[in-house]
């Protein structure tokens, strides 16, 4: 399961994101997050979804860093929504757990999307 319009990592963010498409609309972290594979098409119901994708086309990727820029940080939501129930997902407590890893992405010098819906503490955000 990899609705466009959720799943698509090569979605701006936002209208100001400079990398990334907009045919499928923008997907911001907290769209990325906030969506369950099993009400996303009529007739297909949960048992018969194996799992969730998050595909990255590449056609505005040139280099490492717009990678990373278009993956991080809506990776980490792709995750827990294949790993997580949908009963025990929350988005405020995800948007707080995922901010923690701001100051990690940067001393690893990931070039990670800073979003303004995501507490990042002493990352500066876009």
């Amino acid at each position: 399961m990899s609705p466009a319009t959720r799943a698509y990592m090569d979605m701006k963010y936002n209208p100001f994101t400079l990398l990334g498409l907009i045919w499928a609309g923008f997907t911001d972290v907290e769209d990325a997050y906030t969506w369950d594979p099993a009400t996303q098409v009529s007739g297909v119901d949960e048992e018969m979804i194996l799992g969730v994708e998050a595909p990255l086309w590449a056609e505005t990727i040139q280099t490492m860093e717009d990678i990373e820029f278009m993956v991080f940080p809506r990776l980490a939501g792709y995750a827990e929504i294949g790993w997580t129930p949908e009963t025990l997902r929350d988005w405020e407590g995800f948007r707080v757990r995922l901010g923690a890893h701001g100051p990690r992405w940067d001393a690893m010098d990931v070039n990670f999307f800073r979003s303004r819906l995501i507490p990042w503490g002493d990352v500066p955000v876009q």
